[in-house]
């Protein structure tokens, strides 16, 4: 073959190369796995959806530790498709930031320059769930910002299934990208921003901590209940109005816990101006509301409602039942006629103990008295009101004083009993304390911790035994004279081991009562709340499933005592697990936990009290349905 000359080589070497068959593209396509790359502050660009919506708390921290020993966990990128610049996922946002400021004030190019962790583009809603991950698992995210982060992730899946998601379907689809969180939050995040965020975001912002959350909730359910229950009074669709109104007055910034004893106060003027309902009425079932769905009491059953119902049917039919007047007049005394002056009566009347008056008899638009005419039963009230007055003026000059509290607390807590008569002290048991300083005395050592009774309630519920024509009495009345126990359970104190007061004494009532007790030697058990002790509106008020496999010695002992009362021991528990074995202390044989101690011994008598009296109704009702 023939060698090209120089001129052939100098021709074919100048033609042109060949001709570019794609497309030009103005981007390098994003790596599609994990990788270092280069990157500087222009290539970078926040999260804009970032949870963190306040400053981070070690933000100062953070920056004076990059200034001083440069960047050393390096933010994490990633790349939306057809985006030319990097996003940060999982967390950096506080970084970029604080890198940005840096390089204003120092200008060197550490700041500007540096390699950062590539991460494949997966979607919208997995970014979220990183930066909600990567910030709560350091515990400093708000309450706020982890449930308005919670919203738009749900916002996010919702709108890639086009399907809506439960809770349930919400914390599954969290878990797997990686965000874990309980299902009793996540309803009360979603409550947050639907309810309480639009009311008062400057504290939720502020950093009103989830018990705060918690506890407000529990107000807002229990103001809308009432507000439910009134039907007749206010629509229903007007309470997120008045909601907003009342609690929008205690929006602070910088507040992270709230004033909780004028929150209530408010609210109940809210409910009793908008409701017609009184002030008193409507504090007293809020607190019956929040107290029993703490417990997860039932709030029909433990009658919640029933001071706001009388005082709502008294309000629609007040000729139904007429307003009786507390405390009840004298029997004795002559009606005197209208417009003319009583007479003063022959014998003063027994002095009342310190109640207050029924919510029924409350009014909250009187009349002056220059407006009303004198009416029989007002002259009756004034009447007794003065002989009242005259009782107490003669106590107070006579040598024997009122008997003082046992603590300085339950004397806020409640009133002191006022001290016995000499006819009352004969009739006392042989042995009982007769003394004021032995009473008190007494009192003290039979206490084992406080538990609070308002006024309110206490007054009340000596009313209602008053209409009903039972006897009722107080801790501190009958705590001289009996074995009483007041141990800072959930469960009212047992003032005396048997006398049953004659409003509880009924079987529905009854078999409240034996549940509450039995829930109370369930909890010492450590099974108490579960499914093992189950509620029996026919028998004696409960039933028991068997105890889980891995259930302790402990356990074995409450299980089987509470068998005891219903007949059906298991042979496989412990047979000295009953009454007798309490009393004989043979729990003590194996050990301190096994033991019971005078607490749950005597809510153990007491509970075999009322199943008793219990049994007692059902044989009568048997006989006479026969």
């Amino acid at each position: 073959m023939k060698r090209p000359t120089d001129q052939q080589l100098r021709e074919r070497l100048m033609q042109p190369g060949p001709k570019r068959q794609g497309q030009p593209v103005d981007a390098v396509t994003p790596p599609d796995q994990e990788m270092a790359v280069w990157v500087t502050l222009d290539m970078l660009k926040p999260y804009e959806h970032n949870p963190r919506q306040v400053q981070n708390p070690k933000y100062e921290e953070i920056k004076a530790s990059i200034r001083a020993a440069g960047l050393k966990h390096k933010p994490p990128v990633t790349q939306r498709p057809g985006e030319k610049h990097y996003t940060i996922c999982d967390g950096g946002n506080t970084r970029l930031q604080i890198l940005r400021e840096l390089y204003e004030e120092t200008g060197e190019s550490r700041f500007h320059a540096f390699y950062a962790l590539y991460r494949p583009w997966q979607s919208e809603v997995k970014m979220l769930t990183g930066h909600l991950s990567e910030n709560d698992n350091r515990g400093q995210l708000l309450w706020i910002e982890r449930a308005k982060g919670v919203v738009d992730a749900k916002a996010m899946y919702e709108e890639e299934s086009g399907n809506t998601l439960s809770q349930r379907e919400l914390i599954k689809c969290l878990a797997e990208d990686g965000y874990q969180v309980a299902q009793s939050h996540i309803s009360k995040m979603l409550y947050t921003v639907e309810h309480l965020l639009p009311t008062l975001p400057n504290t939720l912002y502020s950093g009103l901590g989830r018990p705060q959350v918690e506890k407000l909730i529990s107000y807002r359910e229990a103001c809308r209940l009432i507000w439910a229950r009134c039907t007749e009074e206010v629509s229903p669709e007007g309470f997120a109005e008045a909601w907003h109104q009342t609690m929008a007055w205690f929006d602070d910034e910088g507040q992270t816990e709230m004033n909780w004893s004028m929150v209530v106060d408010r609210l109940c003027g809210m409910l009793s101006d908008h409701t017609g309902v009184h002030f008193n009425v409507c504090e007293l079932t809020l607190d019956n509301i929040v107290t029993y769905r703490k417990r997860r009491w039932d709030l029909e059953e433990h009658q919640a409602f029933e001071a706001l119902d009388v005082e709502l049917q008294q309000m629609r039919d007040p000729d139904a039942q007429p307003p009786s007047v507390y405390p009840p007049l004298p029997e004795s005394a002559t009606e005197p006629a209208v417009g003319s002056t009583p007479k003063a009566q022959t014998s003063e009347p027994e002095p009342q103990a310190e109640q207050l008056p029924s919510p029924r008899t409350l009014s909250r638009d009187t009349p002056a008295d220059d407006e009303r005419a004198e009416s029989t039963e007002l002259l009756r009230l004034r009447e007794q009101v003065a002989a009242l007055e005259r009782e107490k003026q003669r106590l107070s000059e006579s040598p024997a004083p009122m008997v003082p509290g046992f603590s300085e607390s339950m004397s806020e807590a409640s009133p002191a009993p006022v001290a016995a008569s000499a006819e009352e002290e004969a009739d006392w048991p042989e042995g009982a304390a007769r003394s004021q300083a032995e009473r008190a005395a007494r009192l003290e050592g039979l206490t084992q911790s406080r538990w609070e009774e308002s006024p309110g309630k206490r007054g009340y519920r000596h009313h209602l035994a008053s209409e009903l024509g039972v006897p009722s009495f107080d801790f501190e009345q009958l705590a001289p004279l009996a074995a009483p126990v007041l141990s800072g359970e959930t469960t009212p104190p047992i003032a005396d081991v048997w006398f049953i007061e004659g409003v509880e004494d009924e079987p529905r009532s009854l078999r409240i009562r034996i549940r509450e007790l039995v829930q109370v030697i369930a909890r010492w058990g450590g099974f108490g709340g579960s499914d093992v002790v189950i509620a029996d509106d026919d028998g004696i008020g409960f039933d028991l499933n068997p105890l889980p496999d891995a259930a302790d010695r402990r356990a074995r002992f409450a299980w089987q005592a509470l068998a005891s009362l219903r007949g059906e021991l298991n042979p496989e528990y412990p047979a000295d697990a009953t009454l007798w074995g309490s009393l004989l202390g043979t729990h003590r044989e194996e050990g301190a936990e096994s033991a019971w101690d005078d607490a749950v011994l005597l809510r153990f008598f007491r509970l075999v009290r009322l199943i008793r009296r219990l049994r007692e109704h059902l044989q009568g009702q048997q006989e006479a349905q026969s």
